[in-house]
């Protein structure tokens, strides 16, 4: 991990031009990632996060993405966008919570809208499932770029997914090459026993107390401050802080004091470096038949 602590603001919701400027600022403080709301009152996450992406040239910028928005297809191939247009500082905060308008996969098996909470935790898991194989198939050296032979990809090197789970289905391979990350860094909020603490690379707690358990899930783990608690963060075991609700008078005095204390020199490179993640490797499995479980 880095020898001072990483920090992640989460953006209050409002206007574009102000959540902009919000990250600007977030970026000469030198703030490691600022994870961008998304849902119905506040601009579209990954928009925000591609126009971010040159305004702000250091800090990671993690979108928040429910899958009941969008198939796992338009997720997988949005994030590797931004990856690459950001050189390597993309995330994805997983949000199981609803996000104002509901998505099938392109099979039509199931809807979000009409499903239980076992189902829904069900379906997230395969959800992100689907995404990292998605993530898998183009192999890190698929791009060769040759131009005296005319070959611009070895077509060996990109595979077909053909992933087929209980509740998403989705053929692949993605239309762009693997990004500088692999994948994007993934966050969630801990909360025992779901999807996305599972796979999550960076978790978030509400209490020091649920730091250990954290910990046998993620990488990474953060202690979340919020208002008044995140002029002084306390003193905690975690890797870091994500610092949340603050706003008016408090967003001063944290840009300018808390932070610059926290990190002396502001971190650049790839995002996952910065939270000191292994990286990703390239993995393909290929789907079989015998695989599939009806839903």
């Amino acid at each position: 991990m880095p020898t001072s602590p990483v920090v992640v603001w989460f953006l209050e919701p409002g206007n574009a031009a102000t959540m902009l400027r919000t990250i600007v600022q977030l970026d000469l403080a030198g703030a490691d990632a600022v994870v961008l709301p998304g849902g119905a009152d506040c601009p579209e996450a990954l928009l925000l996060a591609a126009a971010a992406s040159r305004r702000a040239p250091r800090i990671g910028v993690v979108a928040e993405i429910s899958p009941w928005s969008q198939p796992p297809f338009l997720t997988a191939r949005a994030l590797g966008t931004l990856d690459a247009l950001t050189r390597g500082r993309a995330g994805w905060f997983v949000s199981g919570r609803d996000s104002g308008t509901v998505s099938t996969d392109d099979s039509g098996r199931w809807c979000a809208g009409t499903a239980t909470e076992t189902e829904r935790q069900d379906a997230l898991a395969d959800y992100l499932a689907a995404t990292a194989a998605l993530g898998n198939s183009w192999e890190p050296d698929a791009l060769i770029a040759d131009v005296p032979s005319g070959r611009y990809v070895d077509a060996d090197c990109v595979h077909v997914t053909n992933y087929h789970g209980p509740y998403f289905s989705t053929r692949g391979p993605l239309n762009a090459p693997r990004p500088p990350q692999g994948r994007a860094v993934r966050f969630a909020e801990y909360r025992e026993g779901t999807a996305e603490s599972d796979v999550a690379d960076v978790l978030v707690v509400r209490c020091e107390e649920d730091i250990p358990a954290a910990r046998a899930s993620a990488d990474c783990v953060l202690l979340r401050v919020a208002g008044e608690a995140a002029v002084a963060p306390p003193v905690t075991s975690a890797d870091g802080y994500a610092f949340s609700a603050v706003s008016g008078r408090l967003i001063g005095q944290v840009l300018h004091e808390t932070l610059p204390a926290l990190v002396p020199a502001p971190r650049g490179g790839l995002l996952r470096d910065r939270f000191g993640l292994s990286a990703s490797d390239f993995e393909f499995v290929p789907y079989h038949a015998e695989q599939e479980v009806s839903a």
